[in-house]
């Protein structure tokens, strides 16, 4: 029995001196072409399969110039917002022929460069790119090498970049909205990142509609997570104030807030509203209203740009910007 170190990859070759195929035979065969007898082919598939042959995706992409990879490069894999995204990506990557590579950034412009330059590296057909605030010297990279991509969930205020979001805004306005029919006047805006473009948007949207039904900025609140004990003494302190609505950048964000209010012991005092609609893909044990930005379709539209721009689309960069709606489940204090 060969030892790891005496082991060795399963060339073509190989293959070829076990079963006294020529080489090209057995490439033919192991890609199925048909100007293989059926019954070869078989048996060369056979054999190459007991010998553990991997094909050579790299050395392949060299010659035909493509390599059936996308990167798809994000915050974090274990957000559900980007896994239930990344999901989707894969099923319709692999209907399209296509493989998947994740990369994980933290939102961190360097470790966004290295996942770009891997990406590069290893000759992917194009990249769907979560883009951190930092990221335009790292879509010049992408443009310098020719390397299509689409940028998802974020926007770069670049109208020369392909960019699929949701309706930013409109969500933060539906949000606002909904915790003031629910009987809210004192409300606060609860996040643990700055996020880049979604942030500002949801904030806009939030503030149009207090002003619209003439709650004063005055009793519109903002507070950034800094630590479950700094949290759990804002939310005495609001609850003083009369706050009584909040509204969570993200539903994850809205789970953190609920674990720092069971801290406080004031389970009770606050009504809330996330965004993102995690929950209408995967079961938590905290109903939560919040705002549906389309997680399945969103990511659907971004790699059938990608796709085409791969195929080599020329038309003018595609600004997408999905509808939203809300989603009520009783988070909000509504009696109805």
């Amino acid at each position: 029995m060969k030892t790891p170190k005496e082991s060795k990859r399963v060339l073509l070759q190989d293959i070829a001196s076990a079963t006294g195929y020529t080489v090209n035979t057995i490439s033919h065969a192991l890609q199925d072409k048909k100007d293989i007898a059926e019954a070869t082919r078989v048996y060369i598939k056979k054999v190459a399969d007991e010998m553990g042959y991997v094909r050579n995706n790299i050395a392949s992409s060299l010659r035909s110039g493509t390599s059936r990879t996308l990167a798809v490069i994000v915050k974090e894999a274990s957000n559900p917002f980007y896994a239930i995204m990344i999901d989707t990506i894969h099923d319709v990557a692999e209907k399209n022929g296509y493989t998947v590579i994740v990369f994980c950034t933290r939102d961190m412009q360097a470790q966004e460069r290295k996942a770009v330059i891997i990406a590069i590296g290893r000759q992917v057909d194009g990249v769907l790119l979560f883009p951190s605030a930092k990221s335009e010297e790292n879509l010049a990279l992408l443009r310098r090498n020719g390397i299509p991509f689409v940028l998802v969930s974020r926007h770069m205020k670049n109208p020369d970049y392909d960019t699929v979001i949701c309706d930013e805004e409109e969500g933060g306005y539906l949000a606002g909205t909904h915790l003031i029919k629910a009987g809210h006047r004192k409300l606060a805006f609860f996040y643990i990142f700055d996020v880049l473009f979604s942030s500002e948007q949801r904030i806009h949207g939030f503030l149009r509609a207090t002003r619209e039904a003439g709650i004063p900025d005055d009793d519109v609140h903002f507070y950034q997570y800094k630590s479950d004990r700094e949290t759990v003494a804002q939310i005495k302190r609001w609850k003083a104030g009369g706050i009584t609505g909040i509204f969570a950048f993200c539903d994850i964000e809205a789970w953190k807030f609920i674990s720092c209010l069971q801290m406080s012991g004031l389970e009770q005092a606050f009504s809330l509203i996330g965004f993102d609609n995690i929950q209408g893909s995967i079961g938590f044990p905290s109903p939560l209203c919040s705002i549906d930005g389309s997680l399945q379709r969103l990511p659907e539209i971004a790699i059938s740009i990608l796709i085409d721009r791969i195929r080599g689309d020329q038309s003018p960069p595609k600004a997408v910007v999905l509808p939203v709606r809300l989603v009520c489940r009783g988070s909000c204090g509504c009696s109805d």
